[in-house]
């Protein structure tokens, strides 16, 4: 082989193991910025103790059913009982009506008795 291509084979060689190593250059960052993000969102959602994090959110979704669920329950508790008021204001005023044409039947019958 000539000099000129030697030269010209060494020059190639170093420039692509320049571009070579300016990309393991820029992956080593990119791969940075990962690890680092990765340990970022590790302490986001790693429990500091010894329960896993799936099964205590899948304990605190079967809770909030259970308050939903007695919600429900007082809720139609609550509509019973206003149901109930409300039967026991109809009879209430039933009952007054009932008192006040006895006390009006009363005071006439004395009107009456009196003259």
């Amino acid at each position: 082989m000539s000099d000129p291509v030697i030269v010209a084979l060494i020059t190639s060689g170093l420039g692509f193991l320049g571009v070579v190593a300016g990309l393991l250059r820029k992956t080593d960052k990119k791969l940075t910025a990962v690890k680092t993000d990765t340990a970022a969102a590790r302490a986001q959602v790693q429990n500091s103790h010894s329960t896993n994090l799936r099964d205590d959110v899948d304990k605190v979704i079967a809770r909030l059913d259970a308050v939903l669920a007695g919600q429900a329950r007082h809720d139609e508790a609550l509509r019973e009982h206003g149901q109930e008021i409300s039967g026991l204001a109809r009879d209430l005023s039933h009952e007054r009506a009932e008192r006040l044409a006895v006390s009006e039947r009363l005071d006439r019958h004395i009107d009456a008795a009196g003259r």
